[in-house]
């Protein structure tokens, strides 16, 4: 009989030591390095359109919807046949970026079978380099979505890839019935508590024939907006930033902001910052500072180096 190996057990004043280390963003707020990401939104209601968008700006970097997306190869599972995505792969000019497996189970995989195709994953990563990898969407490989080992079953082996440095995104399907704001997707609520960053995708205004969607988001990153508004443009090639209340309270603070850097005579950190904050205005927390110096960034409006 093989020895089973206990899991490592560390205390406390060794977990003290380890710095927490910042977060290293493929998409700045919504997709990181060693993170799970969950995008819940209704049937054809333009995720993966949104995905094909972002492929395609990994091949040399740039901007979606205002926000930096970083270069580099890119994975997909997807329940789709291969003629839907070759027609965007066409369009988009992929470019070698991006690895897919079409339709990759005949029925709901085993946990082996699952465990497997993680495996095929991994290796894309270590002889690659991928660190991005989609589940489009997560029910075409949970056997039992409605229990927490069913959900978890197909969760944890994803930590293989996360211990990597990969990112995850998680394409998903919301309830059949109204849920409240970050319990959206279907299945055991397990799947909620254990992504790092959730997405929820929703109308705007209540008009379905919108091109415009909103994020609702709940992340452990400061970085990640509450609420984020967007909207695809007429030909279908980018997506714009549209300004909502979270945009407007940056529209107010610039101004503040600019003259605490205006007024430097070196280079600023955020605690530095709000150290320099003048006391005739309200000082923000470091969460709101992070997403104003992040919006501002993004803007073109200032520059950053390091993280």
């Amino acid at each position: 009989m093989s020895a089973i190996e206990a899991p490592r057990a560390i205390w406390d004043r060794d977990l003290a030591t380890i710095a927490e280390p910042a977060a290293a963003w493929l998409y700045h707020g919504f997709l990181a390095k060693g993170n799970i990401t969950l995008l819940t939104g209704a049937h054809k209601f333009g995720k993966t359109s949104l995905l094909a968008q972002l492929l395609a700006r990994r091949q040399n970097g740039g901007t979606l919807a205002g926000l930096p997306v970083l270069p580099g190869k890119s994975v997909v599972i997807t329940e789709e046949p291969p003629a839907l995505w070759a027609e965007r792969v066409r369009h988009h000019d992929l470019n070698g970026h991006v690895c897919f497996f079409p339709q990759p189970f005949a029925r709901l995989p085993s946990a082996a079978e699952w465990g497997a195709l993680v495996e095929r994953v991994a290796d894309l990563q270590a002889r690659e380099g991928a660190d991005l990898v989609v589940v489009d969407p997560l029910s075409q490989v949970v056997a039992h979505e409605n229990l927490a080992r069913g959900m978890l079953d197909v969760l944890m082996p994803l930590r293989t890839l996360t211990a990597r440095g990969m990112a995850v995104l998680l394409a998903h399907h919301p309830a059949k019935h109204a849920r409240i704001l970050g319990q959206w997707g279907r299945g055991h609520g397990v799947l909620h508590s254990y992504v790092d960053i959730s997405i929820e995708m929703g109308e705007v205004n209540g008009d379905p024939d919108s091109r415009a969607r909103r994020f609702y988001c709940r992340s452990r990153y400061a970085e990640t907006p509450r609420h984020f508004l967007f909207e695809l443009n007429a030909d279908g090639s980018d997506y714009t930033q549209l300004p909502d209340a979270a945009d407007e309270e940056f529209q107010r603070q610039w101004d503040v902001l600019r003259m605490v850097l205006e007024d430097a005579q070196q280079k600023l950190t955020r605690r530095d910052i709000l150290d320099e904050w003048p006391a005739d205005f309200a000082k923000p927390n470091t969460g709101t500072l992070w997403r104003w110096l992040s919006r501002a960034v993004a803007g073109g409006l200032m520059l950053t180096e390091g993280t």
